[in-house]
């Protein structure tokens, strides 16, 4: 047989020719040896080149490397999918192998076809590599003692090296499994031992037990079991058929199967719109099994092409059974078939959890990543749904999503043991506890210091933990269980079982986590919800103080009042306010960052937080907007955020330009547009809001809507003079224009406005509100109209330039409602202004003629309009400084991420004046990176060390393979090997 390195020395020969002509000036281009890295197995070995259980490496005992047995390296198996090869990495020396170092370039392990997966043996002596080629199929032996260039002169490494045994079928994932039941104690070696590569008898780890292949065959939907003994026995050089027991696999869908929902999204009896999260309809799909998740006496199964994920029962190995499979489904599309591809799952905690990640390759936008819960005991075989997703716009309940696809999933499970100082004994799997009473136990010993430099804090992993491997290069960090997510909160306890407006709840009564001193027994974050199972991890402290600094939202101004184009100013004290309102329990202190500065209701001068729109504590405070954060959710918030608060504001920030108004019917439609996906609340829509926020009867809620729903303002442009279409117009263009006037005026006439009477998926019931006629518009603006939907007598919220609001499509006709799903509690954006009735208020006018300093800053709310029907209340009344407990308290805005109240001005507000601000501080998730060595990535695949507490992940494009650690998160050196 030709030696595959002959080859590769003659196009390394080449290369050194090229290269000798080349300049002196040109730079030196980095010798990169790993090309098409797919996957990785790490092995240890020592010096002699036997293999050992992994649990041995690393070496940490140095001080006997003289003897060959007892110099210990850790060795990785890389597979190289553009040569056929499989590459040798030491770890431990931190250089790749050259295989054959007497040639040019180098060189690496030549298998019989393209290796789509390996396994090594628990004991480290041989590693198995099945290959996917057409007529190559097969499975190879790589013995560990022969994973190094060899000693001998003129001795080769080539196929007929290793023991091999050729498939009949395509295969895909492969496995080793254990005979620890001694289920296969009658079988009997093909061959002597002593022809084989390696005696697996002789391994330390699980002695005398069998060692067993489990390799996928995804074309036929089923699973191959193979004797690990048998293909070592097998004759160098041969390729005779693998002795394979096949595993037939089920792809049957149980009927009438439904998603478990937490409380929080339990819908009302009354609520048609959400549907129950059963499973979907039975298909005739069959299996097409893919990536494995192993663990005792388990083998999970992700299936390409049915919508199931098998669970083998792998106790007895030679007679592998399945069990009852789990079952991926999508709760936001339950009618779509769901597969997977990759998946792991996670050890056993102490709490005796334990999880499988799965990742929907097809979701949209991209790949999202399913949670299950496999702890003994649990009969749900659907993907669990997270409590808590109201709070998050956007989030799918039952899914991970990140900002670029998912590719590979892995499990680690970290602990930290504590000296229990009682007994002397080391404790595995404590808790941390804020308990004030528990002062020197373990769990005591978990809690943060001072600094943040011990004890629990972000970058301290101690518990299980996902990973999840984006194709973006990104690695992100999931809490899956922190055994510190106990201390990782506010001081402040809640007895109560419904959360505050921290997110805390149930805690002990009559206890609050501080110590004697006053110290804190935890980092005293915002939130109680920094922690959270199955959502991704911060990676940082949700705190604003001296030490950590703007860690948690805060504003970088106080929200400033921006006139609307094309009018003056007025006096501060004629202006609407916006002003922070105190959350319930906290009504005598609340408080807000700026920038670095603590403001709180409190306090008095410079530091004070104003909450009542009368107070002359000063004059500074008698001008200043505020409003507050809430720490309920820290993932609600961006890392840097915008916000703009609109009278009357547009519910998206560009115009709509593809509109068409039917003057004979009314309507005005849009292909370009859902107008409820856009938002829109027609009058209807607006009293359904009136009833259920703001408790109105049913004929104050009609007249509120007739005032308050939507309305379109036209902006288009009229035909240029010249236009010949003004020759058989039924309006002339100076006619036109005196009507409606001109579109880049900076104050828009009120004739463009039409009243929204009615709002439809696909068009909008409109009317006139002044003397155009819907024929005038029709004469006037004969093309495609511009428009903008704007909000009525009410100011219109947009975060980031994005509108959160709750209207759907219902019905036959597809009419824009108001959900009743729990997902959308939190998505509103339209604030109402509270004004306080006659006598207690007063007109701009009447102000300047009062003798009394102080008579400026009496009664600054402003009267409300004669039609007015809500939002008012008593601002003479000295219990409702802040609206809390008053008439209007329903009319505060208690946003996910803001909390105010806007109070009218003595002036009518006027459209387009706004309120903007910023904030920042958001929630960062803690994230790993390979894009820190280069951007052009393709990662392949993730797994988790154990011994060394790293993650190595597989680059497919130009970083090989690198090494992660979960202390500093960044990458190990020497990695990357490449």
């Amino acid at each position: 047989m030709t030696s595959f390195f002959s080859a590769r020395s003659v196009l390394a020969l080449l290369g050194l020719v090229v290269l000798s002509g080349c300049t002196e000036r040109q730079p030196a281009q980095e010798l990169r040896s790993l090309s098409g890295s797919e996957k990785a197995v790490f092995l240890c070995r020592d010096a002699s080149g036997v293999g050992r259980p992994f649990s041995d490496c690393p070496d940490r005992n140095t001080d006997d490397d003289d003897r060959p047995d007892q110099k210990l390296s850790v060795m990785a198996l890389v597979s190289q999918t553009l040569t056929d090869e499989v590459a040798v990495v030491n770890v431990t020396d931190g250089h790749v192998i050259d295989i054959d170092p007497s040639t040019p370039g180098y060189g690496f392990l030549r298998v019989g076809g393209r290796p789509v997966s390996m396994a090594v043996t628990p004991g480290g002596l041989s590693s198995f590599v099945a290959t996917a080629e057409a007529g190559k199929n097969g499975i190879f032996a790589l013995p560990t003692r022969l994973l190094a260039a060899p000693q001998a002169k003129g001795e080769t490494l080539d196929l007929t090296t290793w023991n091999a045994c050729r498939l009949d079928e395509t295969p895909g994932e492969l496995a080793i499994l254990v005979d620890s039941a001694g289920s296969c104690a009658d079988e009997e070696n093909e061959a002597p031992v002593a022809e084989s590569g390696a005696d697996l008898d002789d391994e330390k780890v699980n002695a005398g037990q069998r060692r067993k292949l489990v390799v996928s065959f995804p074309d036929s939907g089923r699973l191959g079991v193979i004797d690990a003994q048998a293909v070592l026995n097998r004759s160098h050089g041969s390729f005779d058929p693998c002795p394979v027991s096949y595993v037939e696999l089920s792809a049957d869908v149980p009927a009438g199967v439904a998603q478990t929902l937490p409380a929080d999204l339990l819908p009302a009896e009354a609520c048609s719109e959400v549907p129950a999260p059963m499973a979907p309809a039975a298909t005739k799909r069959s299996p097409r099994p893919a990536g494995f998740a192993q663990t005792d006496g388990r083998l999970y199964v992700a299936d390409a092409g049915a919508p199931v994920i098998h669970v083998l029962d792998t106790t007895n190995v030679c007679g592998i059974t399945e069990l009852s499979p789990l079952l991926p489904l999508s709760l936001r599309d339950p009618n779509r078939v769901v597969t997977t591809r990759r998946l792991a799952v996670s050890p056993l905690t102490p709490a005796r959890k334990q999880y499988v990640y799965a990742i929907d390759a097809e979701d949209q936008p991209h790949a999202t990543v399913m949670a299950f819960d496999v702890s003994p005991g649990s009969t749900d075989p659907t993907p669990i749904v997270r409590p808590g997703s109201p709070e998050l716009p956007g989030e799918k309940p039952d899914r991970l999503t990140f900002g670029a696809p998912a590719h590979d999933v892995v499990f680690a499970y970290r602990d930290i043991p504590y000296v229990d100082p009682d007994t002397g004994a080391a404790e595995f799997g404590v808790r941390c506890s804020p308990d004030p009473d528990d002062a020197t136990g373990p769990a005591a010993l978990a809690r943060p210091n001072g600094d943040f430099t011990v004890g629990a804090r972000p970058g301290l992993l101690r518990g299980l933990f996902g990973f999840v491997l984006l194709t973006s290069g990104q690695i992100e960090v999931v809490d899956v269980d922190d055994l510190d997510a106990d201390c990782r909160r506010p001081i402040t306890p809640n007895p109560t079982s419904s959360p505050d407006f921290r997110g805390c709840a149930n805690d002990e009564p009559d206890k609050t986590y501080v110590d004697s001193d006053g110290l804190p027994l935890t980092t005293n974050e915002q939130s109680c919800r920094v922690v959270e199972p199955h959502r991704s991890r911060s990676a940082r402290l949700m705190l604003n103080n001296s030490l950590v600094g703007i860690r948690a939202p805060s504003l970088r101004t106080f929200p400033q009042l921006v006139p609307a184009p094309g009018n003056v100013s007025s006096a501060p004290e004629d202006r609407p306010r916006l002003l922070a309102v105190p959350f319930p329990g906290k009504e005598d202190s609340t408080d807000v960052f700026v920038g670095a500065t603590l403001y709180t209701s409190a306090a008095s001068g410079g530091d004070a937080l104003p909450v009542d729109p009368n107070s002359k504590a000063s004059e500074d405070l008698s001008s200043q907007n505020s409003l507050v954060l809430p720490p309920l959710e820290p993932r609600a918030y961006p890392a840097d955020g915008r916000s703009s608060l609109t009278f009357e504001g547009a519910l998206s920030e560009g115009e709509q330009r593809a509109g068409f108004l039917n003057a004979a019917t009314g309507e005005l439609t849009d292909a370009s547009l859902s107008f409820c996906s856009a938002g829109v609340h027609d009058p209807s829509a607006m009293a359904n809001l009136a009833v259920s926020e703001l408790g109105l009867s049913a004929a104050n809620a009609e007249a509120f809507g007739a005032i308050h729903g939507d309305f379109v303002q036209i902006t288009s442009r009229f035909p240029d003079e010249a236009d010949s279409y003004w020759q058989s117009a039924d309006m002339s263009r100076a006619d036109c224009v005196a009507l409606f006037g001109e579109a880049d005026a900076q104050t828009l006439l009120p004739e463009r406005d039409l009243k929204i009477t009615e709002a439809f998926a696909g068009r909008l019931v409109v009317r006139s509100t002044s003397s155009a006629t819907l024929e005038a518009f029709d004469a006037c603006f004969p093309t495609a109209l511009s428009y903008r939907i704007r909000g009525g007598r009410q100011w219109v919220l947009l975060r980031g330039g994005q509108l959160r609001h709750d209207i759907v499509a219902s019905g036959a006709e597809s009419r824009c409602v108001r959900s009743c799903n729990p997902l959308y509690k939190w998505q509103k954006s339209r604030v109402f202004e509270v004004s306080s009735p006659s006598p207690n208020c007063r007109a701009a006018s009447q102000v300047q003629s009062e003798a009394s300093p102080d008579d400026a800053l009496s009664l600054r709310v402003g009267c409300p309009a004669a039609d007015e029907v809500a939002c008012i209340y008593n601002q003479d009344d000295a219990r409702y400084r802040s609206l809390m407990g008053s008439e209007a308290e329903s009319c505060i805005f208690n946003g996910l991420t803001e909390r105010f109240a806007v109070y009218k001005g003595r002036r009518a507000s006027v459209r387009g004046e706004s309120f903007t601000w910023q904030t920042t501080g958001g929630f960062v998730p803690l994230e790993m990176t390979l894009i820190s060595q280069s951007t052009v990535v393709a990662p392949q695949s993730i797994q988790y060390l154990s011994q060394p507490e790293q993650l190595a992940v597989v680059d497919g494009a130009s970083q090989g393979l690198s090494l992660l650690s979960l202390d500093t998160f960044g990458i190990v050196k020497p990695s990357p090997f490449y």
